[in-house]
């Protein structure tokens, strides 16, 4: 039996030290920064806020090029081997359809719709990862895997929705009633894999915070074992509060993340997320 391999999108977020830990091959998307292309792990998260909040620059995002995943494919299955890709939701990049058509008659390539968004991709390649370690087959991981896609719970709130509305994602006047109401929406990764909103929260934003966070945890059916904690550029102590509170409601590891530059073209500063799996 051939080596199997997992590999991902880079917008699952999670950095270099656990793409390493857990040997996640990678796969980078682009960041256009006016009229100049940057491989995503080329700029940093205050790239993205410099180009929107001194220059006036609305970054864009650019999906990971069929070209790409066809050579990650073809070195992966070579020697009878196989490989897993983890993609960003159909619904909200080209990336799975370039990796999809990348692994035309490559019967060893397995290309998953995450249906999801950040460390909501990145947590399942991990679980992936620990199957290969634990010494199950090909055919034992990718249904234990796509049974999982739907496991994931994903959230973020945001202090407001002027990325959203800078990059065409919300409109002047829900801008403007958002901010005479001091309004912090909250949104989620839907079953389908589409960004939707979920509750809209009032008032400071530590304080909206703090309220999403009980509103995230009452009644959750989510696997203590594993919380993802994303965030953006935002005050250290909001950080800190959210992590003691899933401390405090019996999550045993807490991992935080910062967000990487594609997805903060999208949410800009002062968001914060959680992703856990659901039981």
């Amino acid at each position: 039996m051939g080596k199997i391999t997992i590999s991902v999108d880079n917008t699952s977020d999670l950095g270099d030290e656990l793409y390493k830990k857990y040997d996640l091959q990678v796969i980078y998307f682009g960041v256009y920064i006016g009229d100049k292309l940057y491989r995503d792990d080329e700029v940093k998260p205050d790239d993205i806020y410099n180009a929107v909040e001194k220059d006036g620059v609305v970054p864009k995002t650019n999906a990971a090029l069929e070209v790409d995943y066809r050579e990650l494919f073809e070195e992966a299955t070579k020697d009878s081997g196989s490989i897993i890709h983890f993609s960003i939701s159909s619904e909200l990049s080209a990336s799975h359809s370039n990796a999809v058509r990348a692994a035309k008659d490559m019967e060893r390539v397995h290309v998953i719709d995450t249906k999801n968004a950040s460390v909501g991709i990145g947590i399942l390649a991990i679980r992936a990862s620990e199957l290969v370690r634990a010494g199950k087959s090909i055919k034992e991981i990718v249904p234990i895997m796509q049974d999982m896609v739907g496991k994931i719970d994903t959230s973020v709130i945001m202090n407001d929705i002027k990325y959203l509305h800078r990059g065409g994602r919300a409109s002047g006047l829900k801008l403007l009633g958002a901010n005479l109401l001091k309004i912090r929406p909250s949104l989620r990764v839907n079953e389908a894999g589409k960004v939707v909103p979920d509750r809209k929260f009032k008032g400071e934003f530590s304080r909206a915070v703090k309220e999403w966070v009980e509103y995230k945890l009452v009644g959750s059916v989510a696997d203590k074992n594993l919380v993802f904690i994303v965030h953006t550029d935002i005050a250290e102590q909001i950080v800190l509060d959210t992590i003691q509170e899933y401390k405090k409601a019996g999550f045993k590891e807490i991992i935080r993340i910062l967000i990487g530059p594609s997805l903060t073209t999208h949410v800009g500063r002062n968001a914060i997320g959680a992703i856990t799996i659901n039981g």
